[in-house]
């Protein structure tokens, strides 16, 4: 991507949120956000834990005076879950969360940060009431309004 171009947050954007994930993942790594290593090491731990029965534990949306860190944050918590940690309906989903982490871990933002813009993000998603059905997808929607918001495209080099 160009340096000049900047990715752009967009509630209307293309349904396809495994192949938006894909080119995020892509200009991260090409562009230093993401230490390849890393981030092949959590999709090692992440990527395979696969159970396509998985769903989230709540309907998320929460009460429609929270604020969304408080939506966000209690949104994190349906994070679909075995004994062992975390699972995923297609690998796809476990990829985003193992981007997530990378970005987290490499100083990009905090939880706290995330619980607030995730939150927001599903209340900005209101009234589809999918009952969780595009969890992941708000996930990587957060993940373009983080790249958005930090100005990560526009320091591209």
């Amino acid at each position: 991507m160009p340096s000049d171009q900047t990715i752009s947050h967009d509630s209307a954007a293309p349904q396809k949120p495994e192949l938006r994930l894909r080119a995020l993942e892509t200009f991260l790594i090409e562009n230093g956000h993401v230490e390849p290593p890393v981030f092949n090491a959590l999709i090692t731990a992440f990527g395979n834990r696969i159970d396509p029965n998985a769903s989230p534990a709540m309907a998320i949306g929460g009460e429609p005076d929270q604020p969304p860190a408080q939506v966000g944050a209690e949104a994190m918590l349906a994070i679909p879950r075995d004994a062992l940690g975390p699972v995923f309906r297609e690998s796809w989903e476990g990829r985003a969360f193992a981007l997530a982490l990378a970005l987290a871990g490499h100083g990009t933002f905090d939880w706290a940060e995330w619980a607030e813009l995730f939150g927001q993000e599903i209340i900005d998603a209101r009234g589809n009431d999918d009952r969780g059905a595009h969890y992941f997808g708000y996930w990587v929607a957060t993940l373009e309004r983080i790249v958005d918001q930090k100005g990560l495209a526009a320091r591209a080099d």
